[in-house]
This record gives structure tokens, sequence and C-alpha cells, in this order.
């Protein structure tokens, strides 16, 4: 060791008042910024963001933390992007949001009066819980992306749907 350090350790420990008046450098969150939406992302978000798929699964930040109130039956950070909406839930963590039950209550469709398929397809997955299964190629996707956890369960037979530009087919 060399005579600078011994005197250092020596002095602090003979007036402990200049241990404790030696700034300390504390580690900044880290964050994670695009300029193609000039928005950032961090903490917990970020790390859920980046655990499940990052940008080929949610898309770019699209608004900044900011508090919501989700369902009117709770009120926290939420962080919107391209594809969905990530919500900090403190000790529960982070969920993804209902963003499809939410669509449908604003078109008007009650989910839980939806038909429902006669019968399960071969190699589909049924949910009792809402009596909708999940075929290819969606159901490969669901797996591979976070599943139940995710994506939540489904609220709707496939069908054909015009978004922008593009048609195609979505559940």
């Amino acid at each position: 060791m060399n005579w600078l350090a011994c005197l250092l350790i020596g002095a602090a420990l003979l007036v402990p008042e200049l241990a404790l008046s030696i700034p300390v450098a504390k580690a900044q969150p880290r964050e994670r910024c695009f300029a193609e939406t000039v928005r950032c992302m961090s903490g917990p978000i970020l790390e859920y963001w980046e655990r499940k798929g990052g940008l080929a699964v949610f898309g770019y930040p699209v608004s900044d933390l900011r508090a919501e109130a989700v369902e009117s039956s709770w009120v926290g950070p939420v962080q919107w992007f391209e594809r969905d909406r990530l919500e900090d839930h403190g000790a529960e963590g982070v969920l993804a949001g209902r963003l499809g039950a939410r669509l449908l209550e604003a078109r008007g469709y009650d989910w839980l009066r939806g038909e429902r398929p006669p019968s399960t397809p071969p190699g589909c997955r049924f949910f009792h819980e809402t009596g909708y299964h999940v075929c290819e190629p969606f159901l490969s996707y669901w797996e591979r992306n976070g599943g139940l956890e995710r994506f939540g369960y489904p609220l709707t037979q496939p069908e054909s749907e015009a978004i922008g530009g593009w048609t195609g087919r979505v559940q």
C-alpha cells in the first residue's frame, strides 16, 4: 500500500468526520433512449422490456413514464410503446396492459358474449377461461414471446382486420 493511502486511512480513523465528508459517486439509473421517438425508458419498465423481447415485441416507447388510471381499479406508473402499454405495479412487478380487452370494449364488442368456436382444431390450444382457442401462426408467436403472462387469454376468434393500409388476420 502506498504512503498516501495509508495517510488517508489513518486520517479517517483518527478524524471520522473526514470520512463522512468525502464525496461518494452515486450510480445513475440506467436509461435507454431512442432518436426514432425521442423517448427514453428506465428502471423496472426498461428491465421488463429487455427481458421480454424488447424492440421486436413491444416496439419503441411512444410516451414518457406517467401515472395513469387503468381499468378504473389501479393508478400507477405506465409507459406506452408502439405495441403495448407496460404498467409498473411495484412489488407485483411490471405487467403488460390488457389492450385487447380495452380495444374490444371501445368498439362496443362484449367478448364475454361473443360467438365461441364449436370445437378446437388439432394443434390449437383451448382456454376454458374464455372459451376461445389459439392456433397457428398465432400460437407459436404467443408461446415464444411470453404466452399468458405477456398476452393474456384469447378474447376472440381470428378475424380479418384492416389497419392503415394493411389487411390481415388478427386475434
